[in-house]
């Protein structure tokens, strides 16, 4: 089953910083972790996916540098997380914790119908 891109959404900032504490990419290389990591389930398209660089990169949170790929064929943009974006993903992981927390509490709690 697909996730609801409103959904997606509100996660891709999480999931996009996440990837980029391991190094640098580019956005097809962060596109396919993402698909790869989720064994599918969770994929970012391109429509979704530079917007939410963009903006991390507006904001401070990504920087980026546009370099020539390793056959010099094409150019390159890769993104690197900033010291800003790492205190901001901390910041969101946790909002997403408990998020998640309470979602799951409300489920767990089942009201018989009346």
């Amino acid at each position: 089953m697909a996730i609801r891109d409103s959904m997606k959404k509100g996660t891709a900032e999480l999931v996009v910083l996440h990837l980029l504490r391991t190094g640098r990419k580019y956005g097809y290389q962060i596109a396919q972790e993402i698909a790869a990591r989720s064994n599918g389930l969770f994929t970012l398209q391109e429509g979704s996916l530079y917007p939410t660089l963009y903006r991390l990169e507006k904001n401070g949170y990504v920087a980026s540098k546009t370099e020539f790929s390793p056959n010099q064929q094409r150019i390159r943009k890769y993104y690197s997380i900033t010291e800003a974006g790492k205190a901001y993903f901390l910041e969101i992981r946790e909002e997403y914790r408990q998020i998640s927390e309470g979602i799951e509490k409300i489920l767990q709690n089942d009201v018989p119908n009346t």
